[in-house]
C-alpha cells in the first residue's frame, strides 16, 4: 500500500520571516519562498498547496525529510482526489518579518546572525511591510477566520510600526488568539485594547530578579520600567507569561531564580517558564552542548519554588527533552 504523509503544521501555518516565507515553524531549514510582496501572494498561495499535495502523495519535499512532525497517516485513501478540491486555510500566522528590538540580550540569536543594534523609536521593518501582504491573503481568503492564532515574535513588536495596524486587521476578521513575545520595556496599549475581545497571551523575557542582573543580560538599564509594566498588564484579562532563560555565569544560581519567583509572587504573575541559553558556546564539545549537573538542582528548585506559591513551573518539552538526554545534538 502506498505511504501518504501529513504535517499539521504544514497545513495551517504561514511563517513570515525575515528573508522568505516558511510554511511551518522551522526557519532557514524548512520548505519556504522567497521575500513576499502583495503582488505575488498567489505564489505563495501556488507552493503551500504544491507542498500539501506532495505529502499526500507519498512525495517528501528535501526540507521535511526527517521533521519530527512529518507523520504517515494511518489511512492511506488520498485527501484529494482531483486537482481541484480546496487546501485547508492557514489558521497560525507567525510574524517575524523584523528583527529591531530596544535591548540586546546576551543569549539573542540575532546577535550572532545579523549584530543586532538597539532601536528606541518605531520604524519599519528593514526586510519588508507586511500589512498589504496579509490584507492580500484575506483577499486571496487563504486565512481562516473562525480559528486563526497569530504570533508576534521576531524583534520586539514595540519597535514595530505595523505592530497596530497588523493587530487592527487580525481583530476586524476575527483572530481567535494574539500571542505576542516582548521583552516589556514599553508597555503596549493595544494589548489593553484587545483584551477581553479574544484571547491575549503575552510572554515577557525578564530573566532575572533584580536590576543588576537584568542589565547584564538585557545590556539596558530597564528594570524598573518592565515591573512597572507588568504591574498593569496583571490586571488586564490576558494569559501572561514571564520567562526566565537561564545564562551561565550570569543567572545561572537558585539565589537569582530565588528572587526572580519571589517578584512574581509580589506582582501577583502566576505562569513561569524556565528555559536554557543555547548560544553558549562554552558549553559545546565535540558536537554536543552538555548540561552541567547543577542545572538540574535549579529546575528543581524552580518546580519547587513554584509550588509554593502556586505558580505554574512551565518547561518546555524540547528542554525537557534536552535534560533527560543531558545535552544538545546528541
Amino acid at each position: 500500500m502506498k505511504k501518504r504523509y501529513y504535517c499539521k503544521r504544514l497545513n495551517e501555518t504561514l511563517n513570515f520571516d525575515a528573508l522568505k516565507v516558511f510554511y511551518c515553524c522551522a526557519t532557514r531549514t524548512g520548505p519556504s519562498i522567497d521575500v513576499p510582496s502583495p503582488k505575488n501572494v498567489k505564489n505563495i498561495i501556488k507552493k503551500r498547496n504544491s507542498l500539501i499535495r506532495m505529502l499526500d502523495k507519498g512525495i517528501v519535499p528535501k526540507e521535511c525529510e526527517d521533521c519530527f512532525d512529518l507523520h504517515e497517516k494511518e489511512n492511506a485513501k488520498p485527501l484529494f482526489l482531483s486537482a481541484f478540491e480546496k487546501i485547508p486555510k492557514a489558521n497560525l500566522i507567525i510574524v517575524k518579518h523584523f528583527k529591531q528590538c530596544d535591548c540586546s540580550c546576551i543569549y539573542c540569536c540575532e546577535q550572532y546572525l545579523s549584530k543586532r543594534k538597539i532601536v528606541l523609536k518605531s520604524k519599519k521593518s528593514d526586510y519588508y511591510d507586511l500589512l498589504p501582504i496579509i490584507e492580500e491573503c484575506y483577499r486571496q481568503d487563504i486565512i481562516d477566520k473562525k480559528e486563526l492564532d497569530v504570533h508576534f515574535q521576531g524583534g520586539n513588536v514595540s519597535v514595530l510600526d505595523e505592530f497596530e495596524s497588523l493587530v487592527d486587521i487580525f481583530m476586524k476578521n476575527g483572530v481567535k488568539r494574539v500571542e505576542i513575545a516582548t521583552n516589556g520595556i514599553k508597555y503596549l496599549p493595544k494589548i489593553a485594547e484587545i483584551a477581553g475581545k479574544t484571547f491575549v497571551d503575552v510572554n515577557i523575557s525578564i530573566d532575572s530578579g533584580c536590576k543588576e542582573t537584568f542589565k547584564k543580560i538585557k545590556t539596558v538599564d530597564k528594570f524598573e520600567d518592565v515591573i512597572q509594566n507588568l504591574k498593569k498588564y496583571v490586571k488586564l484579562p490576558i494569559l501572561l507569561r514571564l520567562k526566565y532563560i537561564i545564562v551561565r555565569g550570569i543567572n545561572d544560581n537558585i539565589d537569582e531564580i530565588n528572587k526572580y519567583i519571589e517578584l512574581m509572587h509580589e506582582i501577583g504573575i502566576t505562569n513561569s517558564e524556565l528555559m536554557i541559553d543555547q548560544c553558549d558556546n562554552e558549553f559545546i564539545s565535540e558536537g554536543e552542548f552538555k548540561i552541567p549537573d547543577y542545572y538540574y538542582d535549579l529546575f528543581k528548585f524552580y518546580k519547587e519554588k513554584c509550588t509554593q506559591y502556586n505558580i505554574k513551573a512551565n518547561i518546555w518539552e524540547y528542554v525537557k527533552e534536552i535534560l533527560d538526554k543531558g545535552s544538545f545534538f546528541k
